[in-house]
């Protein structure tokens, strides 16, 4: 069947890019290749066995139990990694982290994106708009949460604009899903001016012989977003989305700054748990488990996204 066959076979109003074959590189661009992987090797190698020997080291310790007060280390098997399993606390951090990593990752993303949409205008006076939300990307976590702190304590600004309509003050910081749904807003708007930059540069890469061909054939807006602009800028969702699960996973500064993981632990997380059992409890070997446990967690989702990329991101399989 020829293109133009299969064209017409597509089903109407949808709008189908014919597949570009495999390129061959030439000997030139072999050599080209050749020399930019030597420039990143020293750094990517360095960077290797610098995480491989502490990771190694972290192996190691979530292996034993040590008193840090007699300074003596006890081997002790996987006992710190059943210990994980058993621990009745852990169910609540382990649903805490995983509520931010689908919000901040599926959220995040869609927002990005919807800013992007939204700002890819050329209109006067656009650069402002997309400086405000890139803004916060700028400032510190730290200073970042310091200035909700003051927002959300009792008698602050957002007690005060509920006040207005009518409602009492709300337990911003003392509630368990409301808390997490806070920090959730405040990681939101702290990181979505990078990512909305990211899929702005993609959106504005599309060709735009492509969307003025789908114009000219009819298709509306929506179709030229799904069937244009989406898998043209597949490649940037999804590593947009990757990083948001790999950030989600370091929520920490929001914890150990408004809440201290409390009360008890109903607002913490994965790694401010790592932090508490390593410098407040002292237990080495059980928060060396958690931190082994974090990372392969993290390893196994990023890896079962990279396999469905192929799927997900235009041209990927070619």
């Amino acid at each position: 069947m020829t293109m133009q066959h299969r064209a017409a076979a597509s089903a109407p109003g949808e709008i189908r890019a014919p597949r570009r074959g495999r390129k061959r590189h030439g000997p030139r661009e072999a050599g080209r290749n050749v020399f930019g992987y030597t420039l990143l090797a020293p750094q990517t190698l360095g960077m290797l066995v610098v995480g491989l020997v502490a990771l190694g080291g972290v192996v190691q310790l979530s292996l034993t139990r040590v008193n840090v007060l007699a300074g003596t280390r006890d081997f002790v098997g996987l006992d710190n990694y059943a210990r994980i399993f058993s621990d009745p606390d852990m169910a609540v951090v382990l649903s805490n982290t995983f509520f931010f990593v689908v919000v901040l990752s599926i959220g995040g993303t869609i927002l990005a994106l919807a800013l992007a949409l939204l700002l890819n205008q050329k209109i006067p006076g656009i650069n402002i708009f997309r400086a405000a939300i890139f803004v916060p990307a700028l400032v510190t976590t730290v200073a970042w949460t310091l200035v909700w702190g003051f927002i959300l304590q009792p008698g602050g600004l957002l007690d005060g604009i509920v006040g207005l309509v009518g409602s009492g003050p709300l337990p911003w910081l003392r509630g368990e899903w409301l808390t997490l749904a806070v920090f959730a807003v405040i990681q939101l708007t702290k990181n979505v001016g990078i990512n909305m930059m990211i899929f702005l540069a993609a959106l504005q890469a599309v060709p735009q012989e492509l969307l003025d061909a789908a114009h000219v054939d009819g298709a509306g807006r929506w179709t030229r977003f799904r069937h244009v602009i989406l898998p043209q800028i597949s490649s940037a969702i999804i590593m947009v989305f990757m990083l948001m699960v790999s950030g989600s996973f370091k929520v920490f500064e929001l914890v150990l700054l408004l809440t201290n993981g409390g009360p008890g632990v109903q607002t913490s997380v994965l790694a401010f748990e790592i932090y508490r059992q390593a410098f407040r409890l002292n237990d080495i070997g059980y928060a060396s488990a958690l931190s082994v446990f974090l990372f392969v967690l993290v390893i196994a989702l990023i890896g079962v996204i990279w396999q469905f990329r192929k799927r997900m991101v235009f041209h990927e399989a070619e």
